[in-house]
């Protein structure tokens, strides 16, 4: 069977929607960011070259998931292999379940942190790039800023219980209107 113009732009554009999706599944596996962003991409070859196997209709994500899956304990059989210390393929097997299930939460959880985000102050969202996006130490920031060191934890303690408050708080549904 050959994929029509049509089915290759619709598994193309599958593939990009899941992009995100699929390295938080395979680094929720791994817990290494830059071994989820190699095996991805071996994923993404793996799907590629298996394109035809696809069924349009079908759980696209549940399928590229399971490939994930394998390159995955792939992955970690050549670990074991070099002595790095792995996972048992039984609770790899017990947390691909449980992540694939509670994935499209994170999508939701996505969009309500970056809505939260927008209300923090400039300071603080400056310290919460230092500290999380960029990886920098709280030393070079305390510094920086002359602030001191304790004074930032505190205020990252705070920012990130706002954040969760703030999260929760967008993620609870909506109430009904009460019927006449």
């Amino acid at each position: 069977m050959t994929l029509g113009r049509d089915n290759i732009d619709e598994f193309v554009q599958e593939l990009t929607h899941h992009q995100v999706d699929l390295f938080y599944f395979i680094r929720a596996l791994v817990g290494d960011a830059h071994a989820a962003y190699d095996i991805r991409q071996l994923v993404n070859m793996v799907l590629w070259k298996k394109r035809e196997r696809f069924t349009p209709g079908t759980s696209f994500k549940n399928w590229a998931f399971q490939i994930a899956q394998l390159e995955v304990k792939s992955y970690l059989r050549k670990q074991r292999r070099s002595r790095v210390v792995s996972f048992d393929h039984k609770l790899l097997d017990m947390f691909a379940t449980e992540f694939s299930e509670f994935s499209d939460e994170l999508a939701e959880r996505r969009r309500a942190l970056a809505n939260c985000l927008r209300k923090v102050t400039a300071k603080d969202e400056e310290l919460l790039r230092h500290r999380y996006w960029t990886g920098g130490s709280l030393e070079s920031f305390a510094v920086a800023t002359e602030r001191s060191v304790g004074t930032l934890k505190a205020r990252l303690h705070q920012l990130r219980a706002s954040l969760r408050r703030c999260i929760e708080s967008q993620l609870q549904p909506e109430p009904e209107p009460d019927s006449p």
